[in-house]
């Protein structure tokens, strides 16, 4: 039987603490949904690769099994991200009304497994993002589940968007093919650009399937 739990409000995280807050708009019908990339196109940059360590080695200090690095699942977190850099919105849903698990089949995640998802905003950098979802209690649970044995991770910049900086880790039960690093340890991100303020931080509520669709 499959269980869904949603958690439908937003949560900003600012100096360690929570409160309730308005985020970026959320997707609507008339926002142009961003063309799927492909999966094959997909490549984990440097700060991608640095949030794989840091959650491995948190899981592994929690006595849980280290994550696999996934192509199809990176494609799909670096479309989310992207989508909502692009068309300026924060939500588990995308442009379109796209439900995120069904963008992560749509990439060649098509497993009958548990799948999870975490969205974060402000920050350019591995670390700050992993304590955003470190610090809040529902993300943290994601990031520790012992149900999931693969991740993909993608973090993309749009001057023009609320938030600069979106990162989108997906979560599955079945390890696939392994993600390709980027042939190049810099990024196609521009340098010396000025960073949000703390207060420009955001993480949603994780959404996540608990049992297998």
């Amino acid at each position: 039987m499959k269980r869904t739990s949603l958690v439908v409000f937003i949560m900003l995280i600012a100096a360690g603490t929570f409160r309730c807050a308005d985020t970026a708009p959320a997707p609507s019908g008339a926002a142009s949904a961003q063309r799927y990339s492909a999966t094959a196109d997909y490549c984990a940059d440097e700060e991608e690769r640095a949030f794989l360590k840091l959650i491995n080695d948190y899981r592994a200090q929690n006595g849980v099994a280290p994550l696999a690095l996934s192509q199809a699942m990176g494609a799909a977190a670096e479309h989310h991200s992207a989508d909502m850099a692009t068309n300026n919105y924060f939500s588990h849903t995308l442009s379109g009304g796209l439900i995120w698990s069904q963008n992560m089949t749509n990439h060649g995640y098509t497993y009958n497994t548990y799948r999870g998802e975490n969205i974060a905003a402000g920050n350019e950098l591995a670390s700050n993002t992993f304590l955003q979802w470190k610090n809040s209690p529902t993300h943290n649970a994601n990031m520790l589940d012992s149900h999931f044995a693969a991740i993909g991770v993608g973090r993309v910049y749009d001057a023009d968007s609320t938030w600069k900086w979106y990162w989108t880790t997906n979560f599955g039960g079945v390890v696939d093919a392994p993600a390709v690093p980027c042939a190049s340890a810099s990024t196609a991100v521009p340098t010396n650009t000025p960073q949000p303020t703390a207060t420009k931080t955001a993480t949603p509520s994780p959404t996540r399937t608990l049992a297998p669709p």
